[in-house]
């Protein structure tokens, strides 16, 4: 069951400041990671922040401190929101002092940040895309842009947009692309409504969305204000795609899909929760890839078959190691890719987080772990097991060089009724270094093709250096050195 898998009304509701303060000691988390081949002594694992109101997306800024969004209020759908500041100038693992808030007035229920370059945005679950911009110092507060309204029919919906992913245009400078999902109206049937979206403050944001659908919206940042400049409906037949995230090193775009829940007992799902991907070349370009929602699943447990038309999930989630007895992991939220320093054989796959039973937290949820996927091989591990004292709803992730962020909304696991700001951000860092990323080089086009597995790619003019990174580029890549000799390494 995905966490906004249940109708919510908008209220009009304001509430006071920041509750309580950040200031983390050095306790134990309340969980270990673990798995096949993974070594607990290769990781320093902190609380990093704790005593949050639902924090939720998270961005790295350039300093390597973090943007975060909360949402004030004893619930999350009647909340007011803030984008805050954490920084650990200390490097220990724990957050300095309290937060810095950096923006608020923001509608509460938010669920996802990105930033490029001077541009912030942030998301609310049914409610605005929000556009801001950063100041000439990282601790100036954030200023106000404009933002993108969606309507929803009667105020109220099931499955309303809620997640963000942001990357830069290809070939055309200071434009970004936004994915974004508009989820079914029901459980287990096709919609038939639509939701229009404007906007007074974003130029050319106008126009109408389909449900059960992914989209990509294009922004040009034009400085003192964002356009939009184009839209696409890149995914149908999705009936919750709530997770986006674009592979580093191909560029592929990976999402999930949440499955259809129990058709008697909700917490029993009818099919298996789901993740795709579009190749990169492929994203928005043609006709619209059908992606089978709602005739065309696999079964719960059992792994039957039902439809088989469409385009097939590169991986579905069932109960490990066995589907009618082993550990579950429902609603997948947030997906991130492994950051590239983790040790081996945890660095070229994905981290899935799932926010199990919807208002249960602790031993009470058997369905929350997070999850580590790797879609080369098919293969899937519980990194963080669920049913753990302390653990509500990991539905956070964020990926740095060597660092796994992971946000847990609520630890309780009470999204509507909370009886205090319990969220917490973990920070699991790699401390045992991998080996180097593959670089292999063929002749191809009167050039070289490049392909590396991980990291980014720096070219140089000597062996020496030096060295300079190569800007939007994808594995595989084909160069034509301009003088008489080019070196390319990569690195993570």
């Amino acid at each position: 069951m995905n966490w906004i898998n249940r109708a919510y009304t908008r209220l009009p509701i304001t509430l006071a400041g920041l509750t309580a303060a950040v200031v983390c000691p050095l306790w134990a988390p309340p969980f270990t990671v673990q798995g096949p081949g993974v070594r607990a002594d290769d990781f320093q694992v902190t609380v990093f922040a704790s005593g949050l109101p639902f924090p939720l997306g998270m961005a790295e800024l350039p300093d390597g401190s973090l943007l975060v969004t909360i949402s004030e209020g004893n619930s999350f759908f009647t909340s007011s929101g803030k984008l805050i500041r954490l920084v650990d100038e200390t490097g220990d693992g724990v957050a300095d002092g309290d937060p810095r808030v950096m923006y608020d007035g923001l509608s509460g229920g938010l669920t996802a940040v990105e930033v490029r370059d001077s541009l912030v945005v942030v998301v609310t679950v049914g409610g605005p895309i929000v556009f801001l911009r950063m100041g000439e110092s990282l601790n100036d507060p954030l200023t106000f842009i404009g933002q993108i309204d969606f309507s929803y029919p009667g105020g109220s919906t099931y499955h309303a947009h809620s997640a963000l992913e942001m990357r830069p245009s290809p070939g055309t400078p200071s434009s970004y692309d936004l994915f974004f999902q508009v989820g079914s109206e029901s459980n287990f049937a096709a919609s038939t409504g639509t939701v229009p979206f404007q906007s007074s403050t974003v130029a050319g944001a106008d126009g109408v969305l389909v449900r059960d659908s992914a989209y990509m919206m294009t922004i040009a940042d034009e400085g003192s204000q964002v356009r939009m400049t184009g839209l696409a409906r890149i995914g149908a037949g999705l009936r919750n795609a709530a997770g986006f995230a674009a592979h580093p090193t191909t560029g592929d775009l990976y999402f999930q899909d949440n499955g259809i829940d129990g058709l008697e007992n909700p917490n029993e799902p009818h099919s298996a929760d789901e993740l795709h991907v579009i190749a990169r070349g492929e994203i928005g370009v043609g006709p619209v890839p059908d992606f089978g929602f709602p005739d065309n699943y696999t079964a719960y447990r059992t792994g039957e078959i039902a439809g088989g038309e469409g385009v097939w999930p590169i991986m579905v989630f069932q109960p490990v190691p066995d589907p009618f007895t082993g550990l579950r992991s429902e609603g997948p939220n947030d997906i991130t890719f492994a950051p590239p320093g983790f040790p081996e054989g945890l660095n070229r796959g994905l981290f899935i987080g799932f926010h199990g039973k919807f208002n249960l937290g602790g031993t009470d949820n058997d369905e929350n772990p997070l999850v580590y996927a790797d879609p080369e091989t098919g293969g899937y591990f519980h990194f963080i097991l669920g049913q753990q004292e302390g653990i509500g709803h990991l539905n956070g992730l964020l990926a740095t060089r060597d660092t796994l962020f992971v946000a847990d909304m609520t630890a309780a696991g009470n999204m509507t009724n909370s009886t205090g700001p319990d969220g917490a951000i973990y920070r699991i860092q790699a401390v045992t270094p991998p080996l180097p990323p593959d670089l292999g080089a063929v002749r191809a086009e009167g050039g070289m093709e490049l392909r590396w597995d991980r990291g980014r790619l720096q070219q140089a003019d000597f062996p020496g250096g030096p060295w300079t990174d190569m800007e939007e580029v994808f594995s595989p890549l084909i160069v034509h050195p301009t003088g008489s000799r080019g070196f390319f390494r990569a690195v993570y």
